[in-house]
């Protein structure tokens, strides 16, 4: 039979080679994380995308995963540029955060319909305000219902059920 096809798209070019660093669930704190310098101590709420070797000084795009609407576009701590998706999942409301853009290049107005696919920006340059001082990659975070969450972290384990693993839906 044919293979299933993933509930979601990738949101980077050959993303699942990327999950390297901080996957869905991680705790981690300043001492044990895969990254230095760690600013964060808690479970990881969404799944890190890492750049490849060579991308430091190179546009990265980054594609909508799904199909939705554009809820938020901002700057926030932690995160440098965001973006937030409403869509569904397994028939459920979802939002999608994708943290670390570069915010200007989000061309897409709030409320704009997104395509699954379609292009939203482009990653933010590595240790700058783009990213809020972290390195160069995608937060991308799936989190249930439509209220918009931000946390990239929660404190306790229990709370992770309010997230889903996006591993989950893009293999």
């Amino acid at each position: 039979p044919a293979m299933a096809q993933p509930k979601l798209s990738l949101p980077l070019e050959s993303a699942l080679k990327r999950v390297t660093k901080k996957p869905f669930g991680l705790y981690v704190t300043p001492k044990n994380s895969p990254v230095s310098p760690e600013k964060f101590t808690g479970y990881h709420t969404g799944v890190d995308f890492e750049i490849m070797p060579g991308e430091e000084n190179k546009d990265v795009a980054v594609s909508a995963v799904c199909a939705g609407k554009l809820l938020l576009k901002k700057s926030a701590t932690g995160y440098g540029g965001v973006a937030v998706e409403s869509c569904k999942l397994d028939n459920q409301d979802v939002t999608i955060i994708y943290g670390h853009l570069k915010l200007v290049s989000i061309g897409l107005k709030i409320g704009a319909t997104v395509a699954r696919g379609e292009k939203i920006g482009i990653l933010g340059k590595g240790y700058s305000a783009e990213t809020s001082g972290e390195r160069k990659h995608l937060h991308l975070g799936i989190h249930k219902g439509t209220a918009i969450n931000l946390l990239g972290y929660v404190q306790d384990k229990k709370l992770l059920s309010g997230w889903l693993n996006a591993l989950d839906y893009l293999k």
